[in-house]
């Protein structure tokens, strides 16, 4: 991955939530998240399909470190946002699962209880 060209489309994602312009932020997330992914299952050597031990390893891939818990959390603030609680839960949970062990991360956390 272009860290740069990342980087980049994740500052002009934050850029477009602040501008309320959600549906643009909302795609660009979308796309990094799926980068990421596609960047853990390179580095795991995954298969084409996802067995349970690929999915371990992805998901000690992407909590390496803190983007795919901050992209996702951000996605889920952007669907509480337009009124989708459901839509909200389920990123704020893919979040939490994803934040790293030793990061104190209570953003999702505290977006899913304000949903309740």
């Amino acid at each position: 991955m272009n860290d740069k060209t990342f980087q980049e489309k994740f500052n002009q994602a934050r850029e477009f939530k602040k501008q309320g312009n959600l549906s643009n932020a909302m795609s660009l997330y979308s796309e990094l998240y799926e980068q990421l992914i596609r960047d853990a299952f390179e580095h795991t050597g995954g298969s084409t399909g996802l067995a349970i031990d690929d999915k371990e390893k992805v998901d000690k891939y992407l909590t390496g470190d803190n983007l795919a818990c901050t992209i996702l959390n951000n996605m889920g603030v952007i669907w509480a946002e337009t009124g989708n609680k459901e839509g909200a839960k389920k990123y704020f949970k893919l979040s939490i699962n994803l934040t790293p062990r030793d990061l104190d991360y209570q953003n999702p956390i505290i977006g899913l209880k304000e949903l309740d």
